[in-house]
C-alpha cells in the first residue's frame, strides 16, 4: 500500500480529471506545518474587521495598470489571492544564497511526534507533482500568544481547476487549511484547555479567518485540517454566515477532537454535519475526545497507538484511503474512559488538572516539546518538585489521566482487520458519539 507521499509522486491526473478527495485534504492539511509563513504572501487577521492588509480596495485602487485596464478593473472589484505556486513556494523555502544547493536551513512546523524530514519531502514532491505544482499557496497566518495561551495558523491554497483555460486557479476552489498543534507546549495547553473553555481563542481566529478569506476571494471553499485544525475547521464553517457557508463544498476533519455535548447538539452543528467528513486511524486518540456525532471512516495505519496520529502513516490505495471495518477497542475503551474522567469532574476541577499537567511540564523551562525532552532527564527532579508540590487532589485527577492517556498510546491495534484485508472503497459507519 502506499501512503500519501506516494500518492503524491505517482497521481498525474489534474484536478479537472480527478476532483479534489479525501486524500488530496490529508495532503494540504499536512503541507500547512511547513514554514510557509517565510515564503508565502500572509494575511494580517484582525477578528474585529477582517481585512488583508495587501489586498485593501486603497490598495487596488492604486495599483492602476494603464496597459490593461480591463485586468485592473476585474482585479478592482474581484481581487485575485495573493500567491505562489507550490512549486515556486518550495524553490523559495530551499533556495540557498550562496549556492544553487538544495541547502537553505529552515524549521518545519511540526508535531513532535512526526519527523520534520517527512514534511521536507512531502512538500517537495507535491512541487514537483503534475497534479499538485500549480497549487497556488498564499494567506498565510501563524501566531502565538502566550498571554492568551492560544497557537494558531492558517493558509489558503487554490486549486487550478477553475473555468478559465489560461488562468485555471481564477475562482478555483479556494481550500482552506488549519495548522493543528505545533511543538509549542502553548498549543498543547491551548488543546487542553478545551475540556473546560468554549471557543477557546484558536477557535475564534479560525471564525475571522475563513470570514476573511470569503470575504476577499471569489470560488468554491473546502475547509481541512489535521489534528486541532479539523476542530478548528468544523467550529470555522459552524459560525460562518449564511451566504459562506452556501460557498463550503465540504469539511475534512482528520483524526480531530471533537467538541461538548452541548456544542454537537446545537442547531449551529446539526447545520453543517451533512457537509463534514471525519477520517480516523483505527487506534485513534486525539480524534476520540469529546463527541463526534457524524459516522467516522475508519483508515488503516502502518503504525501502533499514538503513532497512527502521524498522516504519513495513513494507507492510501489509488485515490482513497484503506479502510478498517471499525475502531480498535483500545481507541473505543479511551473514548469512553477519557469522556467518563472529564464528565465526571466540574469545569473548575478540569481547569485545575489542565494548569496542573502544564506546571509540571513548565518545570523544564522549556517552551516546546522537542526542548523538554532534550533536557529530559536533567529535568526530572524539577518536574518531580512540581508533582509533589500540587494539591492531593489535583495530584489524583493528572495520575487518572495520565494513567488513561498511557493505556490508550501502549495499547495493541488488536480489533482491527489487518490492512491488506481492508476495503478501500467501504466507508465505515463507526461513530464515537456518546
Amino acid at each position: 500500500m502506499n501512503d500519501i507521499t506516494e500518492y503524491a509522486r505517482t497521481e498525474e491526473r489534474s484536478f479537472h480529471e480527478l476532483p479534489f478527495n479525501e486524500v488530496d485534504a490529508l495532503i494540504i492539511a499536512t503541507l500547512v506545518y511547513e514554514d510557509v509563513a517565510n515564503i508565502s504572501p500572509t494575511l494580517m487577521l484582525d477578528e474585529s474587521q477582517p481585512q488583508s492588509s495587501g489586498s485593501s480596495f486603497a490598495s487596488r485602487l492604486r495599483a492602476f495598470e494603464p496597459h490593461h485596464p480591463l485586468i485592473w478593473f476585474r482585479n478592482l472589484w474581484h481581487p485575485a489571492l495573493e500567491s505562489v505556486s507550490l512549486t515556486e513556494a518550495n524553490d523559495e523555502l530551499h533556495r540557498s544564497l550562496a549556492t544553487t544547493a538544495d541547502d537553505k536551513p529552515h524549521e518545519p512546523q511540526v508535531v513532535s511526534v512526526i519527523d520534520p524530514n517527512l514534511t521536507h519531502t512531502l512538500f517537495q514532491t507535491c512541487a514537483r507533482s503534475p497534479r499538485f505544482a500549480d497549487v497556488r499557496l498564499g494567506a498565510v497566518v501563524e501566531h502565538i500568544n502566550r498571554g492568551e495561551q492560544t497557537q494558531f495558523a492558517a493558509a489558503t491554497f487554490q486549486l487550478p481547476d477553475g473555468r478559465n483555460r489560461r488562468n485555471p486557479t481564477h475562482k478555483g476552489t479556494l481550500v482552506i487549511s488549519f495548522r493543528g498543534t505545533d511543538d509549542s507546549l502553548i498549543g498543547w495547553k491551548e488543546d487542553f484547555n478545551m475540556t473546560f473553555q468554549y471557543p477557546v481563542p484558536a477557535q475564534r481566529a479560525a471564525s475571522a479567518y475563513l470570514d476573511t478569506v470569503a470575504r476577499l476571494w471569489a470560488g468554491p471553499i473546502m475547509l481541512v485540517g489535521h489534528s486541532k485544525g479539523g476542530n478548528l475547521a468544523i467550529y470555522a464553517a459552524m459560525n460562518a454566515d449564511a451566504s459562506v457557508q452556501k460557498r463550503i463544498r465540504h469539511v475534512y476533519s482528520l483524526d480531530s477532537p471533537g467538541f461538548p455535548p452541548h456544542v454537537v447538539s446545537s442547531p449551529a452543528y446539526r447545520a453543517i454535519q451533512p457537509k463534514v467528513t471525519k477520517i480516523v486511524p483505527s487506534s485513534s486518540i486525539v480524534g476520540m475526545i469529546f463527541d463526534t456525532p457524524e459516522p467516522c471512516r475508519v483508515v488503516a495505519s502502518d503504525s501502533q497507538g499514538i503513532m497512527q496520529h502521524s498522516a504519513y502513516t495513513w494507507q492510501v490505495d489509488g485515490d482513497r484511503f484503506v479502510t478498517e471495518p471499525d475502531l480498535s477497542s483500545s481507541s473505543q475503551l479511551f473514548n469512553e474512559e477519557l469522556n467518563q474522567w472529564i464528565t465526571n469532574l466540574t469545569t473548575e476541577q478540569r481547569e485545575r488538572a489542565v494548569d496542573a499537567l502544564f506546571t509540571v511540564l513548565g518545570a523544564t523551562g522549556a517552551n516546546s516539546f522537542s526542548e523538554m525532552m532534550s533536557r529530559f532527564p536533567a529535568s526530572l527532579p524539577s518536574m518531580f518538585g512540581a508533582f509533589v508540590g500540587l494539591t492531593p487532589e489535583d495530584r489524583r485527577h493528572l495520575t487518572s489521566a495520565l494513567l488513561i492517556l498511557l493505556k490508550a498510546s501502549t495499547a495493541k491495534n488488536s480489533a482491527a482487520k489487518p490492512a491488506h484485508e481492508s476495503q478501500p472503497d467501504t466507508p465505515s459507519e463507526s461513530t464515537a458519539e456518546q
